[in-house]
């Protein structure tokens, strides 16, 4: 029996600390509201985070991050985010012959492993890398390895131009390796541009992922690619190319998805290829499970020779720019539209905002009672409320003042309701206060302080303030101490006078020749003849003084008129 307790007892004992141990255990994610927040990812990117708010990625480049823990987007958004080079993180990638390569990415992430991304919008994400590098970029990771990006929806311009061999171009992800991407919504224009025609480059454009392996499910995918290749291409409006790691025994699928497919492409090699198709690009041993994929539309341009393949049809578009303003529930952005050959794109997104006016007093706050105020929308009459605090009594005080032998009395009465009550003010006798000034000191004048009675004012105690020193000029100094001036023109001089605490920091300007340069009470030097003069500016106690030597010349204009002339011009 004592066996059957104790162990009873054990369990008991083992149920009540299960719940803390998983309470500490199930850490709350850290919120993400502003920019530097999401930067912090970089100091523990196996955490778990969550935003609380839409976020402008605006302003500086972003830097892709490596990311392996959770991140909840709660639906919001991520808007004009701009990549323009490669995370500092890498990895490993393979080609159609699954030869690898070491590659960099670019994305909002670079390398994402075992990680988990959802519930993420990402609106007017511009990812522009120039490499020589083999370069895979995403809009949300430009690398993801046994990881799931669900419920996101993205809106992506992304060009790739480099002279390197394996790379590609994904709406959501550059290169997956049996990552799952699960409700998302897509749409994505895609630029690759091979620079190289010495070396065959393997392209990959696809609307989820340009080549890997993985699960595409409940997927919607819009996809405009446009590819420039000295090489092989590989373009499809989900997969670029399927390409399963050897030996794997993972299950890749496409199921219930829609592709809306545009693609325009070259591929310039002796052994042409020229993968491309309106859902995946390449998939030889068709070992990618599809079921419900669909294509909505698809377009495909195919040239045999080099020729200009990009979103802009003209080398030198000349862009016009239209702002729509966003409202309450759509976004604001600019519209860019080349005059030329009519592309337009869009950017500088603004969040959908309620514009509140004033606030209307529902229900008048009391004394103790508190009130309401309601905020309505004026362009969609959304409104909200809020508590407007109670008043509290606003009395008003009416005081008979106390002598030093006589109580006084403070009567309190409400403006609002009316309550009174009232205080005693007790007589104090005298109280005499702390020291004050009655006459403040002057230079050689003392002056004198006061102890006075803070209830009748009577004066208690008188002490004498000291006078104050007489601090004279040690020096004196001019903003100048040459001037060379034409006649006619004009200067100004400053002086500043140290002790900054001289009794008197003023001074007096004089010229010895008036006639060759006069000067202002300010400073100002005006030149009337040539000739020198010397400015002395002297301090108000005549202790310090300095000199300015001033030089008045003819301009050679006026040494003409004056000599050459016989002066009758220059009178």
């Amino acid at each position: 029996m004592k066996r059957i307790i104790a162990a009873v007892l054990c369990a008991l004992l083992l149920l009540g600390a299960g719940p803390a141990v998983r309470a500490e255990e199930e850490k709350a994610p850290v919120a993400i509201s502003s920019r530097a927040d999401l930067l912090q990812i970089a100091q523990d990117p196996a955490g778990s985070y969550e935003l609380t708010e839409d976020i402008d990625m605006g302003g500086e480049p972003w830097v892709p991050l490596a990311f392996s823990g959770e991140l909840n987007g709660n639906g919001h958004t991520l808007y004009n985010l701009t990549v323009t080079a490669p995370g500092p993180d890498g990895t490993m990638t393979y080609d159609g012959n699954r030869k690898e390569y070491d590659t960099v990415f670019g994305g909002l992430f670079s390398v994402v492993k075992d990680a988990r991304i959802r519930e993420l919008n990402l609106m007017n994400a511009v990812v522009d890398i120039t490499t020589d590098q083999h370069c895979f970029l995403g809009a949300v990771a430009g690398y993801a390895e046994h990881s799931v990006i669900e419920n996101c929806a993205v809106q992506t311009r992304s060009h790739l131009t480099l002279t390197s061999i394996n790379a590609g171009l994904g709406g959501l992800c550059g290169f997956s390796w049996e990552s799952e991407f699960l409700g998302c919504t897509v749409d994505a224009e895609l630029v690759f541009t091979d620079t190289n025609t010495e070396v065959l480059c393997e392209e990959f454009i696809g609307g989820v992922y340009s080549c890997g392996s993985g699960k595409i499910e409940n997927c919607t995918v819009k996809t405009r690619g446009f590819s420039e290749v000295y090489g092989y291409c590989h373009n499809g409006g989900l997969i670029g190319m399927f390409k399963e790691v050897k030996g794997s025994r993972y299950r890749s699928r496409v199921y219930n998805t829609t592709a809306d497919t545009e693609i325009s492409f070259f591929e310039i090699t002796k052994s042409r290829r020229a993968y491309c198709s309106p859902t995946i690009g390449e998939d030889t041993l068709r070992a990618c499970a599809r079921d419900r994929m669909y294509t909505a539309h698809y377009a495909k341009f195919e040239s045999r020779t080099p020729v200009r393949l990009s979103p802009e049809k003209c080398e030198e578009p000349k862009y016009t720019d239209a702002v729509t303003p966003g409202d309450c529930t759509n976004w604001g952005y600019t519209t860019h539209t080349c005059e030329t050959c009519g592309y337009t794109y869009r950017d500088s997104y603004t969040p959908p905002v309620h514009v509140y006016g004033p606030a209307a007093l529902t229900t008048a706050p009391t004394c103790t009672e508190e009130g309401v105020q309601t905020y309505t929308c004026t362009l969609c009459g959304h409104s909200y409320t809020e508590p407007v605090p109670a008043t509290g009594h606003a009395y008003e005080e009416t005081d008979t003042a106390p002598t030093c032998t006589e109580d006084g009395e403070k009567v309190f009465l409400c403006a609002n309701c009316g309550d009174r009550y009232t205080e005693s003010i007790p007589a104090p006798g005298h109280v005499p206060g702390e020291w004050t000034v009655a006459k403040a000191a002057e230079v050689n004048v003392p002056g004198e302080e006061q102890i006075l009675c803070t209830v009748c004012g009577e004066v208690l105690e008188r002490r004498e303030i000291p006078a104050l020193p007489y601090i004279y000029a040690e020096r004196l100094t001019l903003s100048e101490s040459a001037l060379a001036l034409h006649v006619g023109d004009a200067a100004r001089l400053s002086a500043a006078i140290a002790p900054e605490d001289a009794t008197e920091p003023v001074w007096t300007f004089l010229s010895s020749d008036p006639a060759v340069a006069e000067v202002s009470p300010d400073g100002r030097v005006t030149a009337h003849a040539p000739g020198t003069a010397t400015v002395t500016a002297t301090s108000a106690d005549g202790r310090a003084s300095a000199d300015c030597l001033v030089t008045v010349t003819y301009t050679p204009w006026q040494w003409v008129k004056h000599y050459v002339l016989f002066g009758w011009a220059w009178e």
